[in-house]
């Protein structure tokens, strides 16, 4: 008698899976799109602290010596 693999996935799991793979990447990619909206948000912000303000909010590039 053998035992059916466990590691197998029926035929009729198969489209479920799929589907809620689909609907995971559908999700993660909007939050993708929020969080890089945010992030242009952020950068607009500052730009407009810097030249309204004159104060460098955005530290420069490079180590210190």
């Amino acid at each position: 008698m053998q035992k059916p693999d466990r590691n197998v996935p029926d035929s009729t799991d198969i489209p479920s899976e799929i589907k809620a793979l689909q609907a995971e990447v559908a999700k993660l990619q909007k939050e993708l799109k929020h969080e890089q909206l945010r992030a242009d948000a952020y950068d607009t912000m500052i730009d407009i602290a810097e030249s309204q303000f004159n104060i460098p909010i955005r530290k420069k590039a490079g180590a210190k010596r």
